[in-house]
């Protein structure tokens, strides 16, 4: 049986779904790079330069999330296209029409995604990274 359909419908899928890690990098990436931008040009302003980074760093974290949540909904869809038929094949994008179990609702939500093992150690260690910075006299 030919299942080009299904193919190239996944890679559709696999292909949105590795911009979105892309995206996510890129923000990690940022948030360190603006983080030691500000502390480079702080200088002596250093309290005041704590808010112009984690107001940065806060909006990263959301993005990155988003982006993340993103993802994990496509990871469904194409789990979702590769059970389906050869035949059944529509090429839609939209991830909102599949089903999910009660169990896997919860991985779906955004503030779940928010404090996910992925993200918030992350972001948490930019926070603590810049208090410390900001708040100790070296």
């Amino acid at each position: 049986m030919n299942e080009e359909n299904k193919r190239c419908h996944l890679n559709m899928i696999q292909q949105v779904i590795a911009r979105m890690g892309t995206n996510s990098f890129s923000l990690k990436g940022w948030s360190v790079g603006m983080m030691i931008a500000i502390y480079a040009f702080a200088g002596q302003n250093s309290h005041k330069a704590v808010v112009v980074t984690l107001i940065p760093l806060l909006v990263f974290w959301i993005l990155d999330s988003y982006y993340l949540n993103l993802e994990r909904k496509f990871r469904a869809l194409y789990n979702d296209v590769r059970l389906r038929k050869d035949e059944e094949i529509d090429f839609d994008m939209n991830f909102d029409n599949i089903e999910v179990s009660m169990k896997e609702l919860k991985k779906y939500g955004f503030v779940n995604v928010l404090i996910s093992k992925t993200v918030l150690p992350f972001y948490l260690v930019c926070i603590a990274t810049t208090l410390v910075i900001y708040l100790v006299k070296f």
